[in-house]
C-alpha cells in the first residue's frame, strides 16, 4: 500500500546513491540527470529511513536557483533545463535487477507526480513509492560522491560510468564485461555489436574525461576472458 503522508527534505551537497540505482538500467538526458541529483542530495539517509519505516513518503523540491548555483548556468537556461528535466524524468522508466525474489528484472516509472509551484521557480516531485527505497538509502550498500565532482561532466553516459567507478574506490578494482556496460548504460547498437568500437568511441574517451575532470584516476585493461578490469584510485587533494 502506498504511504499517505508526505515529507519534504532539506538540501545537502553530497550525493548518496544506492548501489542498486547505480547498477540499474536507464537513460536520462543531462537535464533530467541533474534534476535527479538535486533530489538525491536532499535525502538524509537516517532521517529518510526512519520516515519510510513510519510510512512517510518524502517529497523533493527542485528550484531554478539551485540549478543555477550548482551547474553554473544563467537563470533562463536553468528555468528551461529544470522544466525539460522534470518532463523527461516523468516520462522515463528505470530497470532494476534484484538479487533476490521472483523477478530477474523490474521496470518502474520514476515519478508519480510533478508539480510546478506557482510563481516560485520551483518544482515539487513525488517519486514512485517503489523507487523511493533506492533513492533514500534504505539499502545497506550505497555510493557517496560530490555534486561538484560529477557536475564537471556533461555527458550522461560518462556520468553513469563515473558513478559506477565510484563504488570501487575502496577496493580499487572493478571487473565487468561489454554486455553489462551496454545494457546498463543503454549504449547504441553499433557499440553493442562491436566491442572495439565501444572501447574507441565510449570507454576510452570517457575515462580520459573522468581523469581530467574528477578526483578519480582510472585505467583499464582487457582480461583473457574478454572482461574489463578497471583500476580506480582517488587522487590526493592538492596541498593548501
Amino acid at each position: 500500500m502506498k504511504p499517505a503522508s508526505l515529507k519534504t527534505f532539506k538540501k545537502k551537497v553530497s550525493i548518496k546513491q544506492s548501489n542498486e540505482l547505480t547498477e540499474a538500467a536507464y537513460y536520462l538526458p543531462l537535464q533530467a540527470k541533474r534534476v535527479l541529483w538535486l533530489c538525491l542530495m536532499q535525502a538524509y539517509f537516517s532521517e529518510a529511513s526512519e520516515d519510510m519505516e513510519n510510512d512517510v513518503l518524502p517529497l523533493f523540491s527542485v528550484s531554478v536557483s539551485d540549478y543555477v548555483r550548482y551547474f553554473n548556468v544563467s537563470t533562463a537556461v536553468a528555468s528551461r533545463d529544470v522544466k525539460a528535466g522534470v518532463k523527461a524524468l516523468g516520462e522515463s522508466t528505470v530497470t532494476f535487477y534484484p538479487r533476490d525474489g521472483e523477478f530477474e528484472q523490474v521496470t518502474r516509472p520514476w515519478l508519480s507526480e510533478a508539480g510546478m509551484k506557482r510563481g516560485r521557480g520551483s518544482w515539487q516531485l513525488e517519486f514512485n513509492y517503489k523507487v523511493i527505497p533506492f533513492l533514500v538509502g534504505l539499502s545497506s550498500q550505497f555510493t557517496t560522491y560530490s555534486l561538484y565532482d560529477c557536475g564537471q561532466l556533461n555527458s550522461v553516459k560518462v556520468i553513469r560510468l563515473y558513478e559506477s567507478l565510484c563504488q570501487f574506490r575502496s577496493t580499487g578494482t572493478w571487473i565487468t564485461d561489454h554486455e553489462w556496460l551496454c545494457e546498463r548504460f543503454m549504449l547504441p547498437g553499433s557499440q553493442k555489436a562491436n566491442k572495439a568500437e565501444m572501447k574507441r568511441t565510449f570507454l576510452e574517451p570517457a575515462i580520459r574525461k573522468i581523469n581530467e575532470k574528477t578526483p578519480l584516476r582510472v585505467s583499464y585493461r582487457a582480461l583473457e576472458d574478454g572482461r574489463f578490469l578497471f583500476s580506480v584510485m582517488d587522487r590526493p587533494l592538492p596541498a593548501a
